[in-house]
């Protein structure tokens, strides 16, 4: 059984915003002892606390904050084209997704729509012109040589997010190198066609982003209020 009694989730969406974007801290509880027994043994193979810790708050979001978001006792799952989880059943109008970096655990949650989001770091090691070079377009890359690590981990969260949201990965070429991001808070990638909000957060220190794709559309009926929610 979930439990959700005192667990702070913080709303990260902004105002107008057709997702549900929320976050937790990992460190906020011992997360073994608030999931489903069936669940809980998917810790069991995190032998670092950390990680542990950072697997227990997805898990918490994908298996109660989610059920408790749609109202449903349960949540189905199927593996779409590529192996990206899909919710199916009752949810299968929505698109839902995490990311988890340093202390925070990210869920977004979207009606009509495939979602991913993504959370970086901008404190992390890279080459950021090398690694560019392989996995930015040409204008991203001249993004990231005007504007250094900044850049670099905003356009990578973006593309991150979008990957996430089409539902494959670094390795399509295809996608990868003919995307067109800006650094903008909101846009519309033109060579795919998914939406992408991006922000920084945690007082700059991270980088967030969102991205919508397919049958996107702004939710048209409220959310079931969470007893979860702070």
């Amino acid at each position: 059984m979930c439990d959700g009694q005192n667990i702070p989730v913080e709303n990260w969406g902004q105002p107008g915003e057709p997702f549900e974007l929320v976050a937790v801290a990992v460190t906020a509880t011992d997360w073994s002892r608030r999931l489903p027994a069936v669940t809980r043994g998917k810790l069991e193979r995190f032998l670092d606390p950390s990680a542990r810790a950072r697997a227990g708050a997805s898990e918490w979001l994908k298996t109660c904050w989610l059920s408790a978001q749609l109202g449903l006792p349960g949540i189905a799952w199927e593996a779409g084209p590529n192996g990206k989880p899909l919710l199916t059943g009752a949810a299968a109008e929505w698109g839902f997704n995490l990311s988890h970096a340093g202390d925070y655990a990210v869920a977004v949650l979207a009606r009509g729509a495939a979602a991913g989001v993504d959370l970086e770091s901008m404190s992390r090691r890279a080459d950021v012109e090398r690694l560019g070079e392989r996995v930015f377009s040409a204008s991203e890359q001249a993004l990231v040589r005007a504007g250094g690590r900044e850049a670099f981990f905003t356009l990578w969260s973006q593309k991150e997010a979008l990957l996430k949201a089409l539902g494959c990965g670094w390795a399509d070429g295809g996608i990868v190198r003919k995307t067109r991001l800006e650094l903008l808070p909101y846009q519309i990638e033109p060579a795919t066609g998914v939406q992408i909000w991006s922000r920084p957060v945690l007082g700059g220190t991270y980088t967030l982003a969102v991205g919508l794709a397919r049958d996107i559309r702004p939710m048209n009926a409220t959310l079931r209020a969470s007893r979860f929610r702070s």
